[in-house]
């Protein structure tokens, strides 16, 4: 009688160990994946920034009340690239937001050439457009896992894009 019980016991804990083999062997395998693409991640930290900044610059935009000047009806457009990052509306963003920033953000490639993805070869760069009116931020993004966020931010599947524009870079015929 004391056979069947062990040979029972061993039966559960075999089981134990095969279920506990078998979740370890998963986890290394996660860890081994993530491990294996440090470039995927980093593009994804930078995507995660961008996609940060571009709702900081939105909010910040929204809460002063006003977009620009008139501009009677014509799109300007500024960008990050080679301008500073002043908040009085004298840096990239013509737009003062000095009561709700210390200084603008900037793509954390800024400047440089990088493939986004929808396989294009771009420059890193923030976006403003306004008409005076109304606005748009746009940014490229890095990471495969974002493509989704081109399709469901506006009209304009080559950017990412918020603001308050309907149709956001249609609006603007871009």
């Amino acid at each position: 009688m004391r056979i069947g019980v062990i040979i029972k016991r061993q039966k559960a804990v075999t089981r134990f160990e095969l279920l506990a083999s078998i979740v370890l062997a998963f986890i290394l395998v996660a860890v081994g994946v993530w491990v294996l693409d440090p470039i995927g991640r980093l593009k994804l930290k930078r995507d995660s920034q961008r996609l940060s900044d571009l709702v900081l610059l939105k909010d910040a935009i929204d809460n002063t009340g006003t977009v620009l000047g008139s501009t009677h009806g014509v799109p300007v457009s500024s960008v990050s690239v080679g301008s500073t990052r002043a908040v009085d509306g004298s840096g990239w963003l013509p737009v003062d937001v000095s009561d709700q920033l210390k200084e603008l953000p900037v793509d954390p490639l800024n400047g440089k050439t990088f493939v986004d993805v929808c396989g294009n070869s771009v420059v890193a760069e923030y976006q403003f457009i306004s008409d005076g009116y109304k606005y748009v931020l746009r940014t490229h993004l890095e990471g495969a896992e974002n493509r989704d966020y081109y399709a469901n931010d506006g009209n304009d599947n080559g950017w990412y894009e918020v603001g308050d524009a309907p149709g956001l870079s249609a609006y603007f015929g871009l």
